[in-house]
């Protein structure tokens, strides 16, 4: 081969084999429409883990109906355990990874700087907002970004597993649904966000101030128009966007898949909880459409479907998820939500949760699976 060919050839081969090394396969690509649950079938009598025969028999149960995909948020021993039992049923187990909310493990707790802070000051550490267990760390920290890369790293290197799902990858919610307002209480009344209250607004760690005033020349706490500065919101939403497109990367060097439960559909993302998913370089989006959550009915998990598929990317699929318990015993709009999602371009529906699925709901997924596939 003359040394002008080989070089070229060898550029080429460099080429193709850094393209090939990104290139992972979502696994949503064989079927015309995929059925999934987030939640795990390990639980017995009481607090008691079922036996491998119990969980055997509800794994069949809910192949049997055309459920192919599974998301616990289980312990990466669990995963390794369950990702073989599965796959006898041809169901894919996903990590489902809190990425975010997780200032409560051991590690977190020893490192008060990793926490997110809201405008006030106020460390996530010390201040929960709405719920004890909401314990946000921050993306504007270097200590908790590296602490969550290597989390997602444990999950991706199990052998087996679908996709590392990640769930919580936002800040603290700057506005609830307006149902879930009416749950909560502010200062010892009743919560009303018809505005953005200073205690909600988080994103003011100190190196996102140092890194905001570097580039502006001002302090976003300054900001007189803080709260609805574009510049500021963005500049937080990408402190998130730029951890999950690392956080892919890890992923894609394991040939693993990406996946995430993300708000119902970009424009109330942003809005709600500064989650600018519409340009994250993940694989496949799995939206909330919880429709009461938002006043919304069964025909809000369509607007929500059709939202979020239209900011896709070439690749990216979407797999529409909703909350079981919001439809009771309405079984006709459980199965609308069914066709609602599939209408409006999901690649597929999740079901909140698994153990939530009766014989009835089963037997629509199984009649609209072999519909579809």
């Amino acid at each position: 081969m003359r040394p002008l060919v080989r070089l070229y050839f060898l550029l080429f081969l460099i080429i193709t084999t850094g393209l090939n090394a990104q290139k992972v396969d979502n696994g949503f690509s064989e079927k015309a429409f995929y059925f999934a649950a987030w939640g795990d079938i390990n639980q017995g009598e009481g607090k008691t883990k079922a036996t491998i025969e119990e969980q055997k028999a509800r794994l069949k149960r809910l192949a049997d109906a055309g459920i192919t995909d599974l998301l616990p948020n289980a312990s990466t021993e669990r995963l390794r355990e369950l990702v073989p039992l599965a796959k006898e049923y041809g169901i894919r187990v996903h990590a489902w990874l809190w990425m975010m909310n997780i200032g409560g493990l051991e590690e977190a707790q020893k490192h008060p700087e990793w926490f997110s802070v809201n405008v006030l000051g106020q460390n996530c550490k010390e201040y929960n907002p709405y719920v004890s267990y909401y314990k946000f760390l921050s993306p504007f920290s270097e200590g908790a970004r590296e602490f969550i890369k290597k989390r997602v790293k444990e999950k991706a290197e199990i052998p087996g597993i679908a996709s590392v799902h990640f769930d919580y990858i936002r800040f603290v919610d700057i506005i609830l649904g307006a149902d879930l307002q009416k749950k909560y209480k502010h200062k010892g009344g009743p919560l009303i966000q018809d505005r953005i209250l200073d205690e909600y607004d988080f994103g003011y760690h100190p190196n996102a101030r140092k890194q905001f005033k570097e580039i502006f020349g001002t302090d976003p706490v300054d900001l007189e128009d803080r709260a609805e500065n574009p510049a500021w919101q963005q500049f937080r939403m990408n402190a998130i966007t730029s951890l999950v497109d690392d956080c892919v990367d890890i992923c894609h060097d394991k040939g693993v898949a990406t996946s995430a439960a993300v708000f119902p559909f970009p424009q109330l993302a942003r809005e709600y909880v500064r989650q600018d998913w519409g340009h994250w370089k993940l694989d496949t989006f799995f939206p909330m459409a919880y429709k009461k959550d938002h006043q919304g009915n069964v025909n809000w998990v369509g607007f929500a479907t059709k939202e979020g598929v239209r900011d896709l990317e070439k690749g990216q699929d979407l797999i529409t998820g909703i909350l079981t318990g919001h439809y009771g015993d309405n079984y006709s709009d459980f199965e609308q939500a069914i066709q609602l999602a599939r209408k409006n371009g999901a690649k597929g529906i999740s079901f909140f949760t698994a153990n939530s699925l009766d014989d009835k709901h089963l037997s629509i997924i199984k009649k609209w699976n072999k519909t579809y596939n």
